[in-house]
């Protein structure tokens, strides 16, 4: 007897209503909102069971047609939100950690225990890092200025599941991982953020609202449920 998809639950202070995520990291997620009765929850999955089969099957196509190898190091690396790609070169040495220089030309110089891909994986998250509190912030408070409303503060992290989130402060936390995606992706997920200055739950009035400032949202979302596929296997969280 088929036993139905696993599954795992996530209470959001967001969520107004139960509702089911599919994605490569997390597999089947129920994110339910606070006081949900959970015993409920056998029978949504169960209701919505072909609606996961689907969105599994198309995740494994996409997985397929996408060449990503973790244990491999990266010769190239692609910053479609900024619009760069970079050549990835390595100089072995001594020293323990590994270093990641920019050089003229594009060039990346990946430099020290370069035949240990985890530390070379690291090397390059940090480069990442750099170049999201470089280039992508400004972005965001740029946005954000372009529409009256003002970031109170950022972090860059390695988000597992989110491309960003923004607190009741108005601070906002973005994933370094952002820079994989392409630029208008990348600008949607900003405009999001920023709409949630204004507006912090996912009411009506902010869905209003992001389609206001971008007309594209409903084309966005969806193409954001299969982003993942920009982001290589060595940035993996």
């Amino acid at each position: 007897m088929d036993a139905g998809p696993t599954y795992s639950v996530r209470t959001s202070t967001r969520a107004r209503y139960a509702h089911l995520t599919v994605s490569p990291r997390d597999g089947v997620v129920v994110v339910v909102p606070r006081r949900f009765d959970r015993s409920r929850i056998p029978e949504l999955v169960a209701s919505r069971a072909e609606w996961i089969r689907r969105a599994e099957r198309r995740i494994e196509r996409e997985r397929a047609s996408v060449v990503s190898d973790d244990r491999e190091r990266p010769a190239s690396v692609e910053l479609r939100a900024v619009g760069e790609s970079w050549r990835v070169e390595y100089a072995p040495g001594d020293q323990a950690a590994v270093v990641v220089r920019a050089r003229p030309g594009a060039v990346l110089v990946v430099s020290g225990t370069t035949d240990d891909a985890p530390q070379v994986a690291a090397g390059l998250a940090r480069w990442l890092v750099a170049r999201t509190r470089a280039d992508v912030v400004p972005w965001l408070v740029d946005l954000a200025g372009a529409h009256g409303l003002r970031v109170s503060g950022t972090s860059v992290r390695a988000q597992r599941s989110r491309w960003a989130s923004c607190s009741s402060a108005g601070r906002v936390s973005l994933s370094r991982n952002l820079l994989f995606l392409p630029r208008e992706l990348a600008e949607h997920v900003l405009l999001h953020e920023i709409c949630h200055l204004r507006e912090l739950s996912h009411s009506p009035r902010f869905w209003r609202l992001l389609e206001s400032v971008d007309p594209a949202t409903a084309t966005r979302r969806r193409d954001l449920l299969h982003a993942w596929k920009y982001v290589p296997g060595w940035a993996q969280p």
